[in-house]
């Protein structure tokens, strides 16, 4: 009894605390992630804020600004026709705990020879799968109130998407410009610009939904905290738990004889 009781005197601590310092590793770098996205969301409202403060721009107005300028954040009035008979389905968007799609077109400022992809807002999904959803889009010159993005349209997914030689509208499952592009390029040489615009105004029965930033800087600064204190509390169950194993047991008078 003796020696079973310091063989897992010795074994249980290595197995305890090699089981311990995984899990306080996997806590602690789970919370250094959540602070680099709290900050990083933090850049991103700030660097928005900053842009914004210009006020709404005009096309010709935006053209003054360097093409290195990330422009995500900058609000533009544009006027201008949309392709109103070519426009895509982007997939499962909810609005309202309702799924449904974002209708994006092909829409062209004055005074511009490229064409600016659109998000112009959410419609409900039809009952059916196999259903598209329809939407008149007038074809006459209008003006958008619109706010554009920069960078990573898409997130993160694990099938790459292909183009969709099938008919117009096209249902796409992210925002990829190269795909949109080759599409286009089907039946028109029209070339799309590199960023995209989400519309303010809530036009032909479309309802826009855009938020530049989701989740804010404080919920990952809670999220942090909560990694964090998940690590401490770890530490500690695993020091009151290997610590009577390091307690040598008495032995009495009977088992020294």
């Amino acid at each position: 009894m003796f020696i079973f009781h310091r063989l897992c005197s010795v074994i249980m601590p290595i197995i305890s605390s090699s089981l311990t310092l995984l899990v306080v590793i996997t806590c602690l770098a789970l919370a250094n992630w959540q602070l680099n996205r709290a900050q990083d969301k933090q850049l991103r409202l700030d660097n928005i804020s900053n842009v914004q403060a210009k006020g709404v721009m005009s096309w010709s107005e935006l053209q003054l600004l360097p093409t290195s300028l990330n422009k995500t954040g900058i609000k533009l009035q544009l006027t201008g026709h949309l392709q109103s008979e070519q426009y895509w389905l982007l997939d499962n968007r909810v609005f309202q705990k309702q799924v449904g799609f974002d209708v994006l077109a092909m829409f062209y400022p004055e005074q511009s020879n490229a064409a600016m992809i659109v998000n112009l807002g959410w419609v409900k999904a039809p009952k059916s799968r196999e259903q598209k959803a329809i939407v008149k889009l007038p074809s006459q010159i209008i003006t958008l109130e619109v706010q554009l993005k920069q960078g990573d349209l898409a997130g993160f997914y694990l099938q790459k998407q292909q183009p969709n030689k099938g008919s117009w509208p096209k249902r796409i499952q992210y925002i990829d410009l190269a795909v949109m592009q080759q599409e286009v390029q089907q039946q028109s040489t029209a070339k799309l610009i590199n960023f995209i615009a989400y519309s303010k105004e809530a036009k032909f029965s479309l309802q826009p939904h855009y938020e530049p930033v989701v989740m804010p800087p404080e919920k990952h600064l809670a999220y942090a905290l909560q990694w964090l204190l998940l690590a401490v509390a770890a530490f500690l169950v695993f020091i009151f738990a290997v610590k009577p194993f390091n307690k040598t047991p008495q032995i009495s008078g009977e088992q020294r004889e």
